[in-house]
């Protein structure tokens, strides 16, 4: 943990040379959700000045770029990119990704292309390799069911229990994330000829052009929404008037109710997803196509256990 890198002198910049000029890190590059994030690491980076969020001073130097790495424990890969909640848990390390990017944007060179560096990120990788990285568990059928046996036919007459089940149907179903969920319209919602939907995501962490995506839901989900619409007595803004975090809470809240017990959360739709459609045998493909996976190691981390069991049919 306390590897660190071994500071080099840097030239000592000439008086009368002019700093970088400050390029704009144009906002419209970061969903809102990580805006406020990426500006806080950016202004806590040392070596590189910076002001407002967006725009990126003098370029900083690989020694002293800085990997997040809290006291006392290991790091696990996932988190080795990102910055640290406080700057009094910094280890002197390698460099978080945002304030790499921000000099990516800004047309400087990037500290953390330094071969000390990744030398340094590589070490904590192997260091975490026996740290299993936790992850959602699934909204499968079998969850989902289970939800909709808790709630014991209160849905057709309860607001509150038929937003859950929407919930719940529409998260395994389509793979929202719970951002997508919470910013989801009526006008969003399309009903199919049999009875499935079609479901419009306007706008997604990783549609960085904002084209927008169409993912299908189940007709027992689709009945579900519109049992909500009813109770409502109409179909007018958000599907599900929940904040993200409150979707979280809801998920994890429902599955704890239904005898699940812990480990579900607001990514246990995506989750689902993917195990649902991998247990069906459909092609790796199809899944990335309808929970908007750019790669195909995402669906292979989710699914991992799935894989592992197919090996059952041949022992």
């Amino acid at each position: 943990m306390n590897q660190t890198l071994t500071p080099t002198a840097a030239p000592a910049p000439s008086p009368t040379a002019p700093s970088p000029p400050a390029s704009p890190v144009s906002k419209p590059t970061r969903a809102p959700p990580s805006r406020p994030r990426y500006g806080t690491r950016v202004r806590r980076t040392p070596g590189a000045p910076i002001g407002r969020l967006g725009r990126l001073g003098k370029p900083g130097r690989p020694n002293t770029a800085r990997l997040p790495c809290r006291r006392n424990r290991k790091p696990s890969p996932p988190t080795l990119p990102r910055a640290p909640p406080a700057a009094s848990e910094w280890q002197p390390c390698a460099w978080p990704s945002p304030p790499s990017r921000a000099h990516e944007l800004a047309d400087h060179a990037n500290p953390c292309a330094n071969k000390a560096v990744k030398e340094v990120t590589r070490g904590l990788a192997r260091q975490a390799a026996g740290t299993p990285t936790r992850q959602a568990r699934a909204l499968d059928a079998e969850a989902v069911a289970a939800i909709r046996g808790a709630l014991n036919g209160a849905v057709e007459t309860d607001t509150r229990a038929a937003v859950t089940m929407a919930l719940v149907s529409v998260l395994s179903d389509g793979g929202l994330r719970i951002s997508e969920a919470a910013a989801l319209s009526w006008d969003d919602v399309a009903t199919e000829a049999d009875g499935s939907g079609r479901v419009t995501i306007r706008h997604s962490k990783t549609d960085a052009e904002g084209d927008g995506a169409v993912v299908a839901i189940t007709a027992r989900a689709m009945a579900d929404l519109e049992r909500v619409a009813f109770l409502r007595g109409n179909r007018v803004g958000k599907v599900f008037r929940l904040g993200d975090h409150q979707i979280a809470r809801r998920i994890a809240a429902a599955a704890r109710k239904a005898g699940l017990g812990d480990g579900f959360s607001g990514h246990s739709g995506r989750v689902g997803t993917a195990v649902r459609m991998t247990r069906a045998g459909a092609p790796t493909a199809a899944v990335m196509r309808q929970g908007r996976w750019a790669s195909a190691r995402m669906v292979a981390r989710y699914t991992r256990g799935e894989d592992a069991a197919e090996a059952l049919r041949y022992l």
